[in-house]
Order: C-alpha cells, then sequence, then structure tokens
C-alpha cells in the first residue's frame, strides 16, 4: 500500500511599510493555507492574486494608508513581490 502525501500551500505573507526615506520595515506577517497562487502560472496573475489578498488582510488589520512591498514565500521560495499603495476604505 503507498501512501500519498498531502499538498500543503502554506505561505507566509511579509508586508513591509516602505518609509519617506525609502526604508523598508516589516509590519506584518500573515501564515495563510491558501494555493490561489498556483490557479493559473503566469506573473500577472500571482501579482493580482496577492493584491487581493493583501486588501483583505489590511483592512482586516485596520492598517494606515501607506505603500507596502508585500511578499508571499512557500517554503524558502519567493512565490512574488508586489508594490501597493495603500488607502484603506471609509470605517
Amino acid at each position: 500500500m503507498r501512501t500519498v502525501q498531502r499538498m500543503e500551500y502554506v505561505h507566509s505573507i511579509q508586508y513591509h511599510r516602505r518609509s519617506r526615506n525609502g526604508r523598508l520595515t516589516l509590519a506584518y506577517v500573515e501564515s495563510v493555507t491558501d494555493h490561489g497562487w498556483y490557479i493559473k502560472k503566469d506573473a500577472d496573475w500571482k501579482s493580482r492574486y496577492t493584491v487581493a489578498c493583501a486588501t483583505e488582510y489590511l483592512t482586516r488589520v485596520s492598517a494606515e494608508t501607506g505603500t507596502f512591498a508585500i511578499t508571499v514565500w512557500r517554503d524558502e521560495t519567493r512565490v512574488c513581490t508586489v508594490g501597493l499603495d495603500w488607502n484603506p476604505p471609509n470605517r
């Protein structure tokens, strides 16, 4: 009998806030189990999916307005990095 390993789609999403002088400071880290980055193989899809995930997360944590560099990691592999000018919806 052969055991099939279950696929794990655990990702770490790092949110670095960019200051006015260009310095990046780690503001948030989110761990998610999600395979959405692999629905399509193109880079544009990964970027759009990352922005959608980030928008949901930054809204949930009530993040202040600012520019973020958002990097998605799966283990030691960088999935993608996107920039986001965050302007939260009215609360």
